[in-house]
């Protein structure tokens, strides 16, 4: 019984300390996805506040818009090949779609907004990408404790995938 008890208590202490992730955070394929998912651009140049309307309605069709405004991307180049890359990807995505001039437009305003936040900026950008790291590992060995515990819960259940044991 007081095993029982215990082994209640530290379920409960599990989840408890588990409950800090949200789903999205531990649903993030990169660092980056974890940080801030939208920028204040209240203060850029006209031009580039309609180019944000653009990369906000387009990215945000296959993954938040923290993925690409926390990414260690700057150079124009890069931005022009991921974008490209985007782009040929809502092709094959139903209910998805870049189209060239958007292309274009995005890439305007990811090379913008990376020199004024990213190079301009840089200790700052740094600074958060460094706490962003920090929280993706932590962030991922919650995955893995959740995967281990899952794995257990199948176990006990003679659930594993290709588990020959007989059942009684």
């Amino acid at each position: 019984m007081i095993l029982t008890r215990f082994g209640a208590l530290a379920v409960l202490a599990g989840l408890a300390w588990a409950a800090d992730y949200t789903e999205e955070q531990l649903k993030a394929r990169f660092y980056y996805d974890l940080g801030p998912a939208e920028i204040d651009v209240s203060g850029y140049p006209k031009k580039e506040r309609e180019r944000y309307s653009v990369f906000s309605r387009a990215c945000s069709q296959c993954h938040t818009l923290a993925r690409p405004i926390n990414s260690p991307i700057v150079a124009r180049k890069d931005w022009k090949r991921y974008v490209e890359r985007m782009h040929l990807r809502t092709k094959v995505k139903a209910g998805a779609s870049i189209s060239k001039g958007d292309a274009r437009e995005i890439v305007d305003f990811l090379a913008y907004d990376s020199q004024v936040r990213k190079a301009q900026g840089k200790a700052a950008f740094e600074s958060k990408s460094q706490e962003l790291r920090a929280l993706f590992e932590k962030v991922q060995a919650e995955r893995s404790r959740r995967r281990a515990e899952e794995d257990k819960r199948k176990a006990r259940r003679g659930s594993i995938p290709g588990d020959a044991r007989p059942r009684p």
